[in-house]
C-alpha cells in the first residue's frame, strides 16, 4: 500500500533542505550531517547503513525531527508499522514544538496517517490525514486526500470516501489511484456506471497507470464491473489484461478464475 501513495518529503530529506532545532550546536549540527548522509544512503538502497547513521544522528541529538521522520519512514517500507508509528509520532510532535509548520509537517502527517491505516487505526488516520489534506502548504495535498478516503473506505463510509477522491483528483486529474479508490467505493455503493468511470480514469487518466502491476486491482474490478453492467467481450478483454500484469498475484488469479467462468 505504502509504494502506491508515496511520499513527498522524502525528496526533501535527500537535499536536506531543512534544519533542526540544535542545528546550531556541535552535535546538532554532527547530527543533521549524518542525516544527511543516512538519507543519500537510503536513495541508493543502502538502507541498514541508512538505519544506522539515523540512530548516530539521534544519540546526538534526539530532537532531530528529520532523522525520527526518515527512520519511521524506512521503518514503513520494512513494515514495521509499530516501530514506525512511534518515530513518526515523535517526529510530528517536534515538528509542532520547534513551529516547523511547513510542507514538511503536512507529508509527515500524511506519511503517520497511512502507517495509522496499516495498524487498523482508522478513525485516527481520518483525523492525521485531514489535517495534512487541508493544510494549504502542502504541496501534494491528493495524496493526503486520497490516503483519507482509503481510511474511510475501511470504515465502510462509501460515501465520504468519494468525496474525499473527488478532492484529490480534482487536485490531481493524472492521480490514478485516486480514481480507483473511488471506483471500489463506487462498486459498493452499487453505482456501477459510475465505477466504470472511475475505472477507466484509473487505467488512462496517466500513460504509466495501465501497465502498473500496483493497478492490477482496477483491470479486475472494471472486468467484474463491466460484466454486472453486460458488456461480456469488454470484460474478457479486462480480466484477460490483468492476467497478463501478473497471473501469480492474488487479483490474477482471482481474474483467471473469473475468465474461466465467463467461457
Amino acid at each position: 500500500m505504502l509504494r502506491l501513495w508515496g511520499w513527498v518529503v522524502l525528496a526533501m530529506l535527500a537535499v536536506g533542505c531543512a534544519t533542526t532545532s540544535s542545528a546550531g550546536t556541535p552535535d546538532g549540527e554532527r547530527s543533521y550531517r549524518e542525516f544527511q548522509l543516512a538519507a543519500s544512503l537510503r536513495d541508493e538502497g543502502q538502507t541498514a547503513a541508512a538505519i544506522e547513521h539515523l540512530r548516530k544522528a539521534l544519540e546526538l541529538d534526539p530532537n532531530n525531527a528529520e532523522a525520527h521522520l526518515l527512520l519511521g519512514f524506512i521503518q514503513m517500507e520494512r513494515r514495521d508499522y509499530e516501530n514506525a508509528e512511534q518515530q513518526l509520532s515523535t517526529s510530528i510532535k517536534l515538528l509542532q514544538k520547534q513551529k516547523r509548520e511547513g510542507s514538511i509537517l503536512a507529508e509527515a502527517r500524511n506519511i503517520y496517517g497511512l502507517c495509522l491505516i496499516e495498524l487498523g487505526r482508522y478513525e485516527d488516520a481520518i483525523v492525521t490525514l485531514r489535517e495534512s489534506a487541508n493544510d494549504e502548504l502542502n504541496t501534494a495535498p491528493h495524496l493526503a486526500w486520497g490516503n483519507l478516503a482509503l481510511a474511510q473506505f475501511h470504515l465502510g463510509e462509501y460515501q465520504e470516501a468519494v468525496k474525499s477522491t473527488m478532492e484529490a483528483v480534482r487536485i490531481q486529474p493524472r492521480f490514478c489511484v485516486g480514481y480507483y479508490t473511488m471506483a471500489r467505493a463506487l462498486w459498493h455503493l452499487q453505482q456501477l456506471q459510475e465505477a466504470e468511470r472511475a475505472l477507466v480514469s484509473a487505467l488512462e487518466a496517466d500513460p504509466s497507470c495501465g501497465k502498473s502491476r500496483e493497478l492490477q486491482g482496477a483491470w479486475r474490478l472494471r472486468g467484474e464491473v463491466r460484466a454486472r453492467l453486460g458488456h461480456r467481450q469488454d470484460a474478457i478483454a479486462d480480466l484477460e489484461e490483468c492476467v497478463e500484469l501478473d497471473p501469480y498475484s492474488n487479483d490474477g488469479r482471482m481474474c483467471q478464475t473469473l475468465l474461466g467462468e465467463s467461457r
